[in-house]
């Protein structure tokens, strides 16, 4: 079992939690966010969080690769003797999918690469293209 922490600037790790209910009844994620606050409130609350977590694998997401909740999560995670995994560019879809592994009790160190491999953005232009030329016909 892992812990899930989404952080951001702004509201969206929360907003993100919050659709989480859409797909799950309980959501075990928990989220930091910086706002007009500022760093110092921010670092608090992550250090705070940090010190829920304990003992367990962690996963954390990020809105952006070297931000500034990319760099916090960075500097905690150092410290860590557990496993832990930061994703930066979280979405929707790689969310729902690790809270559902979560949820399987599944090994963090297991499903990395599964996340990473769904966390890749996908186009979906040619494949519409084609269905709509195809109905044409």
């Amino acid at each position: 079992m892992y812990k899930i922490i989404v952080t951001s600037h702004g509201p969206l790790a929360e907003a993100m939690k919050e659709s989480l209910k859409f797909f799950f009844s309980d959501v075990d994620v928990m989220t930091v966010s910086i706002d007009e606050r500022g760093l110092v409130a921010f670092q608090a609350e992550m250090d705070r969080v940090f010190q829920q977590i304990g003992k367990e694998d962690v996963l954390i997401f990020t809105d952006l690769l070297y931000g500034t909740p990319f760099n916090e999560s960075a500097k905690r995670v150092a410290d860590l003797d557990q496993f832990f995994e930061i994703i930066a560019g979280v979405s929707m879809p790689l969310l729902v999918e690790a809270v559902n592994y979560q949820r399987q009790q599944k090994n963090l160190a297991e499903i990395t690469s599964n996340l990473l491999e769904i966390g890749k953005p996908s186009s979906f232009k040619e494949k519409i293209m084609e269905n709509v030329n195809t109905e044409d016909e």
